[in-house]
């Protein structure tokens, strides 16, 4: 007779039994496991760190051949893959003016032996205007189209299946972009050159521009969407990003590019560009300088040259170039003009006096409440982090006896410091200084919660309310915040600082828009005194406001933004204006704390104007674009907008959500029995910022990883077997 035994899990009473040896087994399995991946992902790091090596060119290998991480395509002959299209890029930056003429050429060398369309996603300031797209294969050169955006897709795709060369630019974002490229030959280079205008930046009397050269992998929230149409649509997006769409980003796999495995360094440079720039101001420069990079400057009276010194760098940080007049040349307005097809168009400039600002010091500004929020999430993990500390202690630092603060930390959660804002007494301070300090950076960028409890508080009436944002912008679900702020800013103002090499600026930019604040860009640690000096300079300044621009009588204008916004000490006005007429001059009026300001500008023939300036209309048509999709925030109906944003896009031969630049070879290159393979082309990774292992590039030297992880489980596997076989012996017995 067989006794029927109850299963262990039903067995309530206890039942006191010798140590069992068996019952060992799976904590030494999970023990043998733990060394053995340590052992063996160690070993692969260490190849990692000592690999120096650029991307191979030659045209296959096997993968027991790859030292340094490099993105790869199966070949025909089992076990052989080829190397990635290489690429190489150079800028110039023609100022004139207010206005910045860029020229970048992107060359793709497919150093395969079979034909390959790239596709690269990269980014531009979230300002530029993209007006012209041309290919060069050799001495032939193919002018661009602009066309509506799924008109120009299909033009593309049917070069594609056809067999002639292409090029296609669209925008993701107004700062994010994808260049594809398709049927390169083998060995073959192609030269995709893009021009856009950009406004010049003035700030506290220092000119700029800003030209990013690589992204930091956004965080993707939302559920991964499953439904057939959009399984269709990771299908097609499969090439291009290493994140799928989500329910809160739908064009998720087209904003995440991959990063190269590696990370660039003097003797490995990562897709390396050429930079070169002049600045014709028509007055003298006390300075030239580049934050980031090393140039060499030249002088021919007022025109100044300048390139990189060196050959090229590594596209790892964003390129930034200021320039400062003598303090007797520096500018208090300036009008800019063109006449284009009839039509009049004006870039005003107006730098208001400086002096409201002197008589108030924190011993008598306006008692504040500052709420903090900071990003720990993974992507500011490294020296992003460590700027983030650095700025949020500063900030502490200078909070007076009478203002009241609370610091916000989020990652993949939300955390206050305080349930309410505190008192900012020393002892107070010095606390939240020591919580600070513990800080690291690992998670999820939620950003929506965090953003939620910083807006929804309300100051005493007595206290001005604002709200410090400290992050890199490393988010795909950039609308939905927009909204979120607009919703729930009320009389709070929101400043937002970026951290790091390449921060996501279009962010950034408009949340402060939208947060009625401005915006600061930390990009090393060695700026977070001068930069956070400045930002507190404007907290602690009275508002400009009630700015008005009057016209004379008989004058139309259409200008942009419709609504000024305030302004902070040391920022400027711009104003985009299309006019029915030029007229002799401008009035602008505005309110501070202490006093009216007024200018009057002289416009026809006068002194401060400047006419016949290149680019004014196109850099209108790009701020009537951004004003009108700031509209959908506001809650006006896409398809209307639409229709609005077509025809001046088109117009003005502008990349738009709506429309994007084409250009195709007449004659077919590729025969119709040769394949074709589409690989993305990687960026590289941002200087300074711990890795992202999700935002590589699938089959690179993550596939060795991979095989030992596989090794690792079966290994893991067969402990487990084992294991459980002691344990049913053991149970028999008993």
């Amino acid at each position: 007779m067989f006794r029927k035994r109850s299963p262990r899990y039903l067995i309530l009473e206890d039942i006191a039994v010798p140590q069992q040896p068996a019952r060992r087994w799976p904590k030494l399995a999970t023990i043998a496991i733990a060394l053995l991946a340590v052992t063996a992902l160690s070993a692969l790091q260490a190849a990692r760190a000592n690999a120096e090596k650029p991307l191979l060119a030659q045209s296959t290998q096997r993968l027991d051949d790859v030292e340094a991480g490099q993105l790869l395509f199966a070949s025909d002959q089992p076990g052989e893959y080829h190397a990635a299209i290489n690429l190489a890029s150079e800028a110039d930056f023609q100022v004139s003016g207010m206005v910045a003429h860029v020229t970048v050429k992107q060359s793709f060398l497919n150093a395969s032996d079979e034909w390959l369309e790239g596709i690269y996603v990269f980014p531009l300031p979230d300002d530029a205007a993209i007006n012209a797209l041309r290919i060069r294969i050799g001495e032939r050169v193919i002018d661009g189209q602009i066309h509506e955006k799924k008109q120009a897709k299909k033009i593309y795709q049917q070069a594609k299946s056809s067999g002639r060369k292409a090029a296609l630019v669209e925008q993701e974002r107004p700062n994010l972009f994808t260049n594809s490229v398709v049927n390169i030959a083998p060995g073959e280079t192609v030269e995709v050159e893009i021009n856009y205008l950009q406004a010049v930046t003035y700030d506290s009397g220092v000119f700029g521009l800003r030209f990013p050269m690589t992204i930091t992998p956004r965080y993707i929230p939302g559920h991964t969407l499953a439904d057939p149409y959009h399984e269709q649509a990771l299908t097609l997006d499969a090439s291009i990003g290493w994140a799928r769409n989500t329910d809160q980003v739908d064009d998720a796999a087209h904003i995440t590019p991959v990063l190269h495995p590696q990370p660039a360094s003097e003797g490995n440079a990562i897709n390396p560009i050429r930079i070169t720039a002049s600045i014709d101001m028509g007055m003298p420069l006390h300075s030239v300088d580049s934050a980031y990079h090393n140039i060499t400057v030249s002088r021919d009276d007022n025109y100044y040259s300048l390139r990189l010194t060196g050959d090229s760098a590594s596209m790892t940080q964003d390129f930034v170039l200021s320039w400062q007049p003598e303090p007797a040349a520096a500018p208090q307005a300036a009008l800019f003009t063109e006449t284009l097809d009839g039509e009049d168009y004006a870039l005003l400039m107006i730098v208001p006096a400086q002096q409201a600002h002197e008589s108030q010091t924190p011993s008598n500004a306006m008692p504040k409440e500052q709420i903090y929020i900071i990003d720990t999430s993974g992507s500011m993990g490294g020296v992003p982090i460590r700027q983030a500390k650095q700025s949020l202690l500063l900030a502490l630092e200078q909070l007076q006896p009478q203002d009241s603060f609370n610091i916000i930390e989020f990652n993949s959660f939300t955390r206050p410091f305080y349930p309410q804002a505190l008192p900012a007494t020393s002892t107070n301070i010095e606390r939240a200084k020591q919580l600070v300090q513990q800080l690291q950076a690992q998670g999820g960028t939620e950003m929506d919660a965090a953003l939620a409890a910083a807006l929804k508080g309300a100051a005493d009436e007595d206290h001005l309310r604002q709200v410090v944002f400290i992050t890199d912008g490393a988010v795909g679900n950039e609308a939905a915040l927009f909204k979120l702020i607009q919703q729930n800013l009320g009389a709070s103002r929101l400043f937002t600082v970026g951290i790091g090499a390449a921060p996501n600026s279009y962010f950034m930019r408009k949340a402060a828009q939208f947060g009625r604040g401005s915006y600061t860009h930390i990009g090393d640690v060695t700026e977070v005194g001068a930069k956070m000096a400045a930002l507190f300079s404007k907290l602690n300044s009275p508002l400009l406001r009630q700015i008005s621009i009057d016209w004379p009588a008989g004058t139309e204008a259409e200008n942009y933004p419709q609504r000024v916004p305030d302004l902070y000490q040391g920022e400027p006005l711009l104003l985009s204006s299309r006019l029915n007429n030029i007229p002799d001059s401008v009035n602008i009026t505005a309110t501070s704390a202490n006093e009216q300001w007024q200018k009057t500008l002289s416009v026809n023939g006068g002194a401060d104007a400047n006419h016949n300036n290149k680019g004014v209309a196109t850099l209108w048509a790009r701020q009537k674009i951004a004003s009108l999709l700031d509209e959908i925030t506001a809650g006006r109906d896409a398809d209307e907008v639409r229709a609005q944003v077509l025809p001046v896009a088109l117009t003005h031969k502008l990349v738009s959500p709506y429309t994007s630049f084409v250009a195709v070879e007449e004659q077919p290159s590729r025969s119709a029995g040769e394949s074709l393979k589409t690989t993305p082309v990687p960026n590289a990774q941002p200087l300074g910022q711990a890795a992202q292992s999700y935002a590589y590039p699938r089959g690179a030297t993550d596939a060795a990883q991979s095989i030992v992880w596989g090794l690792l489980l079966l290994l893991f596997g067969a402990i487990f077997q084992f294991s459980i076989r002691k344990e049913e012996q053991y149970a028999l017995q008993t």
